[in-house]
């Protein structure tokens, strides 16, 4: 009896740190990116960026291309149909 207890022990430990080798490391490498990402810095670059690009397509002729407009004016009428069988 006491063998099998060190025998699950040991396997149990192995595990553990297997887990801790392989996806230990990545979930902090995803925990790292979430923290550089979620810096101030960080959002008002992305902020800088989405109005620079903003700003860029305003000064175009079209802004989308004609499949674009497309898609979305269905999805909006899609979702405009749902709104209204819902009873809003």
């Amino acid at each position: 009896m006491r063998i099998f207890v060190y025998k699950t022990l040991f396997i149990f430990l192995c595990l553990i740190i297997s887990f801790k080798l392989t996806f230990g490391s990545l979930i902090g490498n995803i925990e790292d990116k979430v923290y550089e990402i979620s810096s101030k810095e960080k959002v008002n670059l992305l902020k800088e960026k989405v109005r620079e690009e903003i700003k860029s397509s305003l000064e175009k002729d079209n802004i989308l291309e004609k499949e674009d407009a497309a898609l979305i004016s269905t999805f909006f009428r899609k979702i405009s149909k749902e709104i209204k069988d819902a009873g809003y």
